[in-house]
């Protein structure tokens, strides 16, 4: 368990081919073409931030509801020790919503251990850009524990969210890859291996079965699969495996998906991961305890982890950070504290044996820094594309702007990446 002092406790020529053919051949699984970017993106110029929000989370606490919260105006019956703010603050991390709005939207959950039990979800629509609550919490009163890390309602428990957020184009879903069926003792002796997903267009929940057995442990990552349209996730220090959650399945006990274990590939606290369609690869940045990033080949997944070979001028690498893939660029884009958003791309086709370049993106004009966050970035760190823009956006605090960076053009940002080979 983390603790903070006063705060939150916490073939070379045939291997080209078959990757042309993936990248620009393979069909979409959802029906979806990219649309243009927001009006305002227009306004950012390539490689710089900007504050884009119109108002902040904390403009939508539910706490400051009268309708919603029944102790108002007191302190609601799912406020912790430390309130809305540790949505963020204690290891919070977050989703991007590509169906969500017209422009998608930026999901927001989280909280955990004594800090915050509010099971509310939070939207930032790119088109408005405004907060609002795309679901209300559980209102009603606490009984720990949950077996099935649901309150009566429904609603995930939420847990220190870290890497553990998705979302599932083929349902409109908000999906949370970890369970915890009682918040305040420390953090994994109540962790199970229970997803929870959020139908965006009803509000509903629904939760899978129990991966019983499974450790999945605080400070974990999980990717989006989109040539399998499953998820892969692994928890962090101490858990027991690394797993492929299918969300398709219908269960008839009334829960959602199948769970999948193979052996572990990493298990390191802090880390972020995200997944190249390209060389089919989940990509762990593993900063706490080292340097090294880290590729799994989900094709064949009991197979160990490879160290990629870096070139270029590495930036400072930090635990905690954003790690996405941007497929305008076809590279990975790592943030930490700063402003610097940092590219990192394979340099040829072979990515075992190939180089992965690191290239700084931030415009020598830029001149905003986004605030830096309290414990960490995490999944917070998304990227939105669109038919002529793309960009990176990211929030710290729910005092605070959403911050907006214009990623430089690469190639072109089609198809969507949310793509299934024939």
């Amino acid at each position: 368990m983390q603790v903070l002092p006063t705060s939150f406790t916490r073939g070379a020529s045939r291997t080209a081919i078959s990757l042309c053919l993936f990248a620009l051949g393979a069909q979409a699984s959802f029906a979806q073409s990219l649309v243009p970017a927001p009006d305002w993106v227009q306004s950012i110029a390539p490689g710089t931030w900007q504050a884009v929000s119109l108002n902040k989370i904390a403009d939508v606490d539910p706490a400051k509801d009268p309708d919603v919260n029944p102790n108002y105006p007191n302190s609601p019956p799912w406020n912790g020790a430390t309130g809305q703010r540790a949505v963020i603050g204690a290891w919070g991390g977050g989703a991007y919503a590509t169906k969500q709005g017209n422009k998608g939207t930026y999901l927001i959950f989280g909280g955990g251990h004594n800090d915050y039990y509010g099971s509310e979800v939070y939207g930032f629509d790119m088109e408005t850009r405004r907060w609002r609550r795309v679901s209300d919490p559980y209102s009603g009163s606490i009984n720990w524990p949950y077996a099935t890390a649901e309150y009566p309602d429904g609603s995930a428990i939420p847990p220190h969210t870290y890497d553990f957020l998705e979302y599932h184009p083929g349902t409109n879903s908000f999906i949370v890859l970890k369970g915890q069926t009682e918040l305040g003792p420390p953090s994994n002796s109540t962790a199970v291996a229970i997803s929870h997903a959020l139908d965006l267009g009803t509000a509903k929940w629904r939760r899978s079965q129990n991966d019983s057995g499974v450790g999945i442990f605080s400070g974990g990552y999980s990717v989006y699969d989109s040539k399998r349209d499953v998820f892969w996730v692994e928890g962090g220090s101490g858990s027991t495996n690394f797993v492929k959650f299918n969300p398709n399945t219908r269960n008839s006990d009334g829960t959602f998906g199948t769970w999948t274990n193979y052996p572990l590939m990493y298990s390191a606290t802090d880390s972020v991961a995200a997944y190249d369609p390209i060389h089919d690869l989940f990509v762990v940045t593993g900063f706490r305890d080292g340097t090294s990033i880290w590729a799994v080949d989900l094709a064949n997944p009991t197979v160990r982890r490879v160290a990629l070979k870096e070139g270029g001028t590495a930036p400072d690498k930090q635990s905690a950070n954003g790690w996405e893939w941007s497929p305008a660029r076809q590279a990975f884009l790592y943030f930490r504290p700063g402003s610097g958003v940092y590219e990192f791309k394979l340099s040829g086709t072979d990515w075992q044996s190939g180089t992965w370049n690191w290239r700084n993106l931030t415009s020598s004009s830029n001149s905003v820094t986004p605030e830096a966050a309290s414990n960490g970035v995490y999944s917070r760190f998304r990227v939105a594309s669109y038919s002529d823009a793309e960009v990176a956006i990211v929030v710290n605090s729910v005092s605070g702007p959403v911050y907006a960076f214009r990623v430089p053009k690469g190639i072109s940002p089609n198809p969507p990446t949310n793509v299934t080979a024939n």
